[in-house]
């Protein structure tokens, strides 16, 4: 049994070890020394009767076999842990309110929604869908979802995933710039934007244009939407070319329905998740988030 315990506990050094290839990284995650891991990382070697890893002067390397056990050992410790957090939550009840912007909501969030809800049949969720920020004093709002730069000081906030923009279009749209792939001059732009009256209030188009050194199209049509769905709905229907965060419409780039003539660049904002300092550790918060990051994974 002991020989078991250390097998064990040795294989999931390794497994740290093997994620950054330091055994000085991994000693400050386990909060042992860089020596202690390294005689760790000896003894399995010996106990599997194989090389783990290849140690350069600098640096270090998975052999063959290391390469092997560690895909294999990774995807069970994750299947595991993930097992046991069901476990520990499964028996969640009550309610959770979760308060998130409209587009996120209907184009990232609900797909992938019914997951988990048969994860935790006992937790009922209440989405409350809001494009402007909450605000967790006046509002009945356990955690959000923000579009934002992170800097929540008041608050709890974790980065689920970066943001790109890009421009997008249908493939028989894209057909017409065949001779002039970076003119977007006579094409039609569609904006999302709240005031209808301005053009210049689409910030995601004036700043794309701005990073990638583009002028400002002057004899473009522009078509004007207040809702960025509907202004998805315009582009997939042929209507022009729009600007969009490219996580919102993987589902029709996979499919072929949207293309993207032009480069993606860094949008600077990402997804986060927001909620009062403290309740980040409360189960409820703890079981949508790791859900989250699993999906996000995925």
């Amino acid at each position: 049994m002991n020989n078991k315990q250390s097998l064990l506990a040795n294989l999931y050094t390794f497994n740290i070890a093997a994620k950054s290839l330091s055994f000085t990284i991994a000693g400050e995650e386990l909060f042992l020394t860089q020596g202690a891991i390294s005689q760790r990382i000896k003894q399995l070697e010996l106990q599997l009767g194989f090389t783990l890893f290849i140690r350069l002067t600098r640096k270090l390397e998975l052999t063959e076999e290391g390469k092997r056990l560690w895909d294999v050992l990774d995807s069970s410790l994750e299947t595991i842990f993930s097992e046991i957090e069901d476990i520990q939550f499964n028996e969640l009840s009550g309610e959770l309110y979760i308060g998130v912007a409209p587009t996120f909501a209907q184009s990232w969030l609900m797909p992938r929604l019914p997951e988990f809800q048969a994860l935790y049949p006992s937790l009922d969720l209440k989405i409350r869908v809001k494009a402007s920020p909450l605000d967790f004093k006046h509002e009945p709002v356990d955690l959000a979802i923000y579009y934002s730069n992170g800097q929540h000081p008041d608050l709890h906030c974790e980065k689920l995933f970066d943001e790109y923009l890009t421009p997008i279009c249908t493939p028989h749209y894209a057909q017409k710039f065949t001779q002039h792939p970076f003119n977007i001059n006579n094409a039609c732009l569609i904006h999302c934007t709240e005031s209808l009256d301005s053009i210049r209030t689409d910030f995601e188009w004036t700043y794309w244009l701005s990073m990638t050194n583009k002028p400002t199209p002057t004899q473009t049509k522009n078509y004007v939407f207040n809702h960025s769905e509907m202004a998805i709905s315009a582009v997939r229907n042929g209507m022009g070319i729009g600007i969009a965060r490219t996580n919102l419409i993987s589902t029709y780039l996979e499919s072929g329905e949207l293309i993207t003539p032009f480069e993606s660049i860094s949008s600077n904002l990402s997804y986060n998740l927001i909620c009062p300092k403290g309740h980040e550790h409360r189960p409820k918060y703890q079981a949508f988030t790791r859900w989250l990051q699993r999906k996000i994974k995925e």
